[in-house]
C-alpha cells in the first residue's frame, strides 16, 4: 500500500501542475471539468464499497480514485460539456477497478478505459478542440457559437504541417495549440518525464523507451514534408501520446516488473502507436494501445529474457524457454553438456604380420682344414722350437731324425 500511495502522490502532483497550467490556458471550464471529474470518482469508489461490495472504503487511502478523476478530465477538451470527464470517470472506477479488488490487482489503468468509453461513445466531443485564437474558451462544444480548431493530430492525419517558423514551434512547446487540455504543453510533458526520473519511479525505463520509439520513427517516416526535425517536435506534441507515456503506461501495476520487459513494453507500444495513427479511425487512437498494451503486459518479461537468452547463448533450447529472473537476479551457470561419445568403425581386416625370422648371429670365421697329403707326397713338419728349455729342443730334434731316417729307408725298400 505504501509503494502504491507513494506512486500516486507523484501522480498527483504532476497532474496538479498540469491543471494550473490548464486553468491559465482555458479558463474556468477546465477548473469545472477537473473537479466534477474527481468528485465523480471518488464518490463511485465509496458507494461501490460501502454499498454494493459491503467494505468500508480504505482503500480510497492510496489516492488512486482521485489521480483517475485527474486524468481522465485532462484528457478531454476544454470544450467539453461539463458531464462528459464525469462519466468517464464514473465508468472507470465502476468497471475497470471495482470488480477486480484494488490498485494492485487491476489489469487495466481504470483512466485509460474511461477516456476509451467515453472515445468510442462521443467521438465528435472527445475531439472538439476550441480554437485559441479566435474562439471563445467559454463556450462549450454543443453551443452554436463553438469555433473549433485543427489539431496537431488532425494535421498529420491529413500530411498537413503548421509551417516552418520559429513562432509555431514554440506554440507547440508552450501549449497554444488546439488539443488536450492536460497534453498539449510539450515543455510540461518534459517536466513531468523528468520529475518520474528524479523520484526513481521504475516506470520511468517505460516511459523513455516509448517516446524513443515514437521518436524515431517520427523521423524516419514522417507524415509531413516539412522535416523530420519537425516531424518528431508534432507527433511527439500531438494528442495523448507523452501524456499517455507518463501516466498510463508507467503504471507499475499493469507494467512489465523486470527493466527489459519496461524497455520492450514501450518499444512494442511505440510502434503500435505509430501505426494506428497512420491507419486507425480515429485522428488519436493512443489510448486504445494503452489498453492492448495492459491486456499483453504478463508476456514482456519472459519474452524480453528469451531474447536476451537468444543474443548471449544462441537459439533457445527446444524443451522451452528459460523461467524469468527476478529483477537483479543473476541467472545459474548452465552446466557444461558432456560430447558424445563418437561411433567406433568397425576396423577393416588387416592381413596377419608374416613372423621375420630371427636374427641369427653370424658364425665366426672358422679356419679353412688344411687339404689332406696325396699319397706319395710326405710333408715334412717344421721343427717347433723350444727357445725357453734347451733339453727338450735336443729330444725333438732327435726324434725328427729318426723319423726321416726310417722314411728314407723304407723309400728305398719299396723301389
Amino acid at each position: 500500500m505504501n509503494k502504491v500511495r507513494s506512486f500516486m502522490m507523484d501522480m498527483i502532483i504532476m497532474m496538479t501542475a498540469i491543471s494550473v497550467v490548464a486553468v491559465y490556458t482555458y479558463g474556468i471550464r477546465a477548473l469545472i471539468s477537473i473537479l466534477l471529474s474527481v468528485f465523480a470518482a471518488v464518490l463511485t469508489e465509496v458507494i461501490g464499497y460501502m454499498v454494493f461490495m459491503k467494505r468500508n472504503p480504505t482503500r480510497l487511502a492510496d489516492l488512486s480514485a482521485i489521480f483517475t478523476g485527474f486524468a481522465v478530465a485532462l484528457a478531454l477538451p476544454s470544450a467539453a460539456p461539463f458531464w462528459l470527464a464525469p462519466l468517464g470517470a464514473v465508468f472507470a472506477i465502476a468497471v475497470a477497478k471495482l470488480p477486480f479488488g484494488d490498485t494492485t490487482t487491476q489489469p487495466f489503468v481504470p483512466a485509460a478505459v474511461g477516456i476509451g468509453f467515453v472515445t468510442l461513445s462521443y467521438p465528435s466531443l472527445v475531439f472538439a478542440y476550441p480554437n485559441l485564437a479566435i474562439g471563445k474558451l467559454t463556450t462549450a462544444a454543443t453551443s452554436p457559437a463553438f469555433e473549433p480548431g485543427t489539431s496537431l493530430a488532425q494535421m498529420l492525419s491529413q500530411s498537413r504541417s503548421i509551417g516552418t517558423n520559429m513562432l509555431n514551434v514554440l506554440d507547440i512547446f508552450v501549449g497554444r495549440i488546439p488539443g488536450p487540455m492536460g497534453a498539449s504543453c510539450l515543455i510540461l510533458m518534459i517536466g513531468t518525464f523528468l520529475y518520474l526520473v528524479i523520484r526513481k519511479q521504475s516506470g520511468a525505463v517505460t516511459t523513455f523507451s516509448y517516446v524513443l520509439t515514437c521518436a524515431a520513427i517520427a523521423f524516419l517516416f514522417p507524415r509531413i514534408m516539412t522535416g523530420r526535425g519537425y516531424s518528431v517536435v508534432m507527433e511527439l506534441g500531438a494528442g495523448l501520446l507523452f501524456f499517455s507515456g507518463v501516466f498510463f503506461l508507467s503504471d507499475p501495476a499493469t507494467s512489465p516488473k523486470t527493466n527489459r520487459g519496461r524497455i520492450l513494453y514501450g518499444v512494442i507500444a511505440g510502434i503500435f502507436t505509430m501505426i494506428l495513427r497512420r491507419v486507425g479511425t480515429y485522428e488519436e487512437s493512443v489510448i486504445f494501445v494503452v489498453l492492448i498494451m495492459n491486456a499483453l503486459s504478463d508476456m514482456f518479461d519472459p519474452l524480453a529474457d528469451a531474447i536476451r537468452g537468444i543474443f548471449r547463448n544462441g537459439p533457445v533450447p527446444v524443451h522451452g524457454p528459460k523461467p524469468a529472473l527476478a529483477e537483479g537476479e543473476e541467472p545459474a551457470p548452465e552446466p557444461v553438456a558432456e560430447p558424445e561419445p563418437e561411433a567406433v568403425a568397425e576396423p577393416e581386416p588387416q592381413p596377419e604380420p608374416v613372423a621375420e625370422p630371427a636374427i641369427q648371429p653370424e658364425p665366426e670365421p672358422q679356419p679353412e682344414p688344411e687339404p689332406e697329403p696325396e699319397p706319395g707326397i710326405t710333408l715334412e713338419a717344421e721343427p717347433v722350437i723350444e727357445a725357453e728349455d734347451p733339453a727338450i729342443t735336443a729330444e725333438v730334434e732327435a726324434l725328427l731324425a729318426a723319423i726321416v731316417d726310417g722314411q728314407e729307408e723304407g723309400g728305398n725298400a719299396n723301389e
